[in-house]
């Protein structure tokens, strides 16, 4: 407990393993799957916890033995990188046998491990790899559960983090990895973990993709309110601090995201902390507040500390985007016809625009094909309804 009294409410990095609110089912899946040999596609939001998920699922599997790989894939642009990213990954590993096998792939495949990480070696005649060097040293590294396991018997769980940007490397990168993962059998365990869940769907269930049915599907929802609200109330009674009523509907405000409800629930830590220390309050005009009250000047706060972001999001969108943003942050229907009729543009448009923010999974979600849409992140709710305020 004094671990996690040090950081209650992390929401700036992956929470620890001990730290987790529930995706105790997730979890569960995913280490049915590992002892099953199945390979797990994992879906969700940015920012939804996935990475946390991953690094208990990790955690759990070292727990029995298992290797664990976890490589990053975010914004690779070439095969090269490709390689980079799994070579550093491998030798994040505290085994010696494995920095040796490493050490000889180097050797061998013109890759150079640094203190800053592995990169493809420029050699001493070329100025950069061949494309026969980097396919040869992708296959090496590709292959290096099936190696390992050839010498220890020791599965190797890899995780391939934000697994569709693996397709701006090159569109056929979902080929080669499908070529060598079909032979690991035994040796190792794949996770493929994606921000995009649509195009992750797509990756996965397109008859004409390489992967076509190849991993058992795994989408991340919010968290059980009633699951946050217990475990919040728990650690703000550890540290010794009163919520004053305004735990509830905090948790209730970020409805289940991952890291707005600990963002929320750290702006409330902060502001008890400073009460219990007989400073000046953490949020402006808070004093004395409870209940509502306090739960309101906190989210105040944090569409303070967000303002830039959700700026930057809303700069970006399309006219036609951001109607359907406005209409949803407001209650009405984002393509009816009172949303065209109030934004001056045609419902066609409205629905374009809708079909194009599901595609990206990040900002709008549903339950299921007929679910009401919502939005993913609720401050950027309230920021888009709040917007040219001075709040």
């Amino acid at each position: 407990m004094s671990a996690l009294l040090t950081r209650p409410f992390p929401f700036e990095t992956p929470i620890a393993p001990d730290a987790m609110i529930d995706r105790r089912e997730e979890l569960a899946r995913l280490s049915t799957a590992a002892a099953e040999r199945v390979h797990v596609r994992l879906a969700g939001p940015r920012r939804f916890g996935k990475t946390s998920l991953l690094l208990a699922h990790a955690a759990n599997l070292s727990a029995t033995g298992w290797r664990t790989v976890h490589v990053d894939l975010y914004g690779v642009t070439s095969l090269g990188e490709v390689c980079t990213r799994i070579a550093t990954s491998y030798g994040r590993l505290r085994d010696n046998r494995v920095r040796s096998h490493l050490d000889a792939l180097s050797a061998r495949l013109n890759i150079t491990l640094t203190t800053t990480g592995p990169s493809l070696s420029l050699g001493p005649r070329q100025k950069v790899p061949t494309p026969e060097a980097t396919q040869t040293a992708a296959a090496e590294l590709l292959d290096l559960p099936l190696t390992l396991f050839e010498k220890d018997r020791v599965p190797t769980l890899v995780v391939l983090d934000e697994f569709q940007d693996l397709l701006s490397a090159g569109p056929s990168l979902d080929g080669l990895l499908r070529s060598h993962v079909q032979y690991h059998a035994d040796a190792a365990v794949y996770v493929y973990a994606g921000s995009q869940p649509s195009l992750m769907r797509k990756l996965f269930s397109d008859r004409e993709r390489p992967l076509y049915g190849q991993a058992e599907p795994l989408e991340l929802g919010p968290l059980p309110l009633e699951e946050v609200i217990v475990e919040l109330a728990e650690r703000f009674e550890a540290l010794g601090e009163d919520p004053v009523g305004a735990l509830t509907p905090l948790v209730a405000t970020a409805a289940g995201h991952p890291q707005r409800t600990m963002l929320l629930a750290h702006l409330l830590h902060r502001e008890l902390g400073a009460r219990t220390a007989g400073l000046p309050a953490t949020l402006p005009g808070a004093e004395g507040l409870e209940g509502i009250a306090l739960a309101d000047a906190v989210v105040a706060r944090s569409l303070v500390l967000t303002r830039e972001a959700h700026q930057g999001v809303w700069d970006q969108m399309s006219a036609g985007k951001k109607a359907v943003l406005a209409a949803l942050a407001d209650g009405d229907s984002p393509t009816g016809t009172t949303t065209a009729r109030r934004f001056e543009t045609s419902r066609a448009t409205l629905q374009s625009a809708l079909r194009d923010l599901a595609k990206e999974g990040q900002h709008v979600t549903r339950d299921g094909e007929t679910g009401p849409w919502r939005y993913v992140d609720p401050l950027l709710s309230l920021w888009v309804r709040r917007r040219g305020s001075s709040y």
